[in-house]
Formats: structure tokens, C-alpha cells, sequence
């Protein structure tokens, strides 16, 4: 059975030229634009390598490494960070969770590397020896703005973790791309369980009517505008709030959060607030 690849990258023109070099070495390819697609392309189970880009839309590198490695415990495949044009200081590699760091770079100088590399995995039963973790072309160097960008997405996600309340990120299609841990503590869950689920699948058969409904009345108003109802994980009663999220004047999905509610009418409809 040939081994299996995963590439998450936007970018056409390397994802195509790592795919041909892994295909030349036998594997069979997935290929994601960004990690709620890459997620989408685990969940029929774990693969061989995964080359993932480092900064990514949606589910960010740090959140997909951490779905991978709560979802596959029992089966530790190496993760691949790659750039375009920063390479980061090796403990903050060790806090995005990636195995190793490869830098992009000229193609002529990238495939001998990365067929050696390549041929080191395939060949020694464990991964290859630390002093392989960042693999460059050349002389590469951190740099500020690179640092500072994922500085600051590190900063968001805690603020999101820090918030009293379970929030819960959905794309536009109305799948999950981020929980909080309260959150998941709230729905019962693991966020490797909640990433890219339905919305609706994680509320009772009772609520997803007022979910669904939620969706379309936030969505739907022309100026922003929440809706709110009461909903109940394991016989306990939460308010929930939906926000849409607007970008440059689109919807790009929905914020939901849910708080304790000690106050609340089980039979209320949907409100505005």
C-alpha cells in the first residue's frame, strides 16, 4: 500500500511541485487550500507526513497541528512547517507544534534537500536526528514582521481561551473552525471532536431548529444585529448569542456564545439584542 501526503497551502505552484516530487517518491497526495480543508482531508484517518503552510486562514497552523495531534495520539506522523519567507526562532517552531521547518525557496535548490530529507524518513524507523529540525538553502534569518504576525495570532487565540464565556468560530458554511475551552467544556467535547463540525450537530434535537434559525436572522439583517436564545447541554441552561461577522462588508460566518443562563425561558423564541 503506498504511503499518503497531506500538503495544506495556497499556493498553486508549490503545492503542485511538492505533490510531483511526493508522487515520484510513491506517495499518494491530499492537497487543502487551508487548514479547515486539511482537517476535512483527516477525517477518514491519519496519513504519513503532513507539509502544512505556516501562516494559514481559517483554522491557523497552531490549531491544525493541535487537532492533528489530539485526534491521532496513538499514531505520531511527523508535521512539516513551510514559508514562503520567514523562518522563526526554533522555540517558537516548538510552541507551533511542527516537527520541522522548511523555509521555500528556489526550486532547484529545494528538491535535492527535500529528496534527502524525504529519503531519511522513509529509511531510519524514527524521525531523523534533531539537528535536522529547521532544513534551509542558504543562510535564512527571522524576520520582524513574520514574528510579530504570528505574535499577535497567538495573541487573539488567547484572548479568545482567556473570555468567561464558550465561543465557538463557524465559517460560512456553518462548520466549526475554532472553540474555546470553555466551549468545548460546556458542549462535552474536544475541540479534534468540534473543528469543522456542523454547528448544529453539537446542540440537542431541540435547539437546532433555533440554531439554524439563528444562522439566517443574524445573517439576514442589514445592520448588525445578534440573535439570542436558550439552549441546554447535559441538563444545563445557556444563553446563546449569535454574532455574524462581517469583512469588508461581507458575512464570512457567525460568532456563537454561550454563558450561563440563570434566568431564562426555555420556551422563548429568537430575539434580537
Amino acid at each position: 500500500m503506498s504511503k499518503k501526503a497531506l500538503i495544506v497551502d495556497n499556493n498553486y505552484f508549490f503545492v503542485q511541485f511538492l505533490s510531483e516530487l511526493l508522487e515520484k517518491r510513491g506517495y499518494r497526495v491530499l492537497m487543502a487550500c487551508d487548514g479547515k480543508e486539511g482537517i476535512a482531508k483527516l477525517e477518514h484517518g491519519p496519513v504519513d507526513i503532513v507539509f502544512a503552510d505556516l501562516i494559514m486562514p481559517k483554522v491557523d497552523v497552531r490549531q491544525f497541528i493541535e487537532f492533528i495531534r489530539m485526534k491521532y495520539q496513538e499514531n505520531h506522523f511527523p508535521i512539516v512547517a513551510l514559508s514562503g519567507t520567514v523562518i522563526e526562532q526554533l522555540s517558537e517552531i516548538d510552541e507551533i507544534g511542527a516537527d520541522y521547518y522548511i523555509p521555500k525557496g528556489p526550486i532547484d535548490k529545494l528538491t535535492p534537500l527535500l529528496n534527502e530529507f524525504m529519503a531519511e524518513m522513509e529509511t531510519k524507523p524514527f524521525f531523523p536526528p534533531m539537528d535536522k529540525k529547521v532544513l534551509a538553502t542558504g543562510n535564512v534569518f527571522p524576520r520582524r514582521d513574520a514574528m510579530e504576525l504570528i505574535d499577535s495570532l497567538l495573541f487573539h487565540q488567547a484572548v479568545i481561551e482567556s473570555t468567561g464565556v464558550g465561543i465557538i468560530i463557524v465559517d460560512n458554511d456553518t462548520r466549526i473552525i475554532n472553540a474555546n475551552r470553555m466551549a468545548c467544556e460546556i458542549i462535552g467535547k474536544s475541540s479534534a471532536d468540534v473543528v469543522n463540525c456542523p454547528v448544529s450537530d453539537i446542540f440537542n434535537n431541540g435547539d437546532r431548529i433555533k440554531i439554524a434559525d439563528g444562522l439566517k436572522q443574524a445573517i439576514q439583517q442589514t445592520e448588525a444585529s445578534n440573535a439570542s436564545f436558550c439552549s441546554t447541554f447535559h441538563s444545563q441552561v445557556f444563553g446563546t448569542i449569535i454574532s455574524p461577522i462581517r469583512l469588508q462588508g461581507t458575512n464570512v460566518g457567525w460568532v456563537v456564545s454561550l454563558a450561563p443562563a440563570f434566568q431564562c425561558d426555555e420556551q422563548a423564541t429568537l430575539s434580537h439584542i
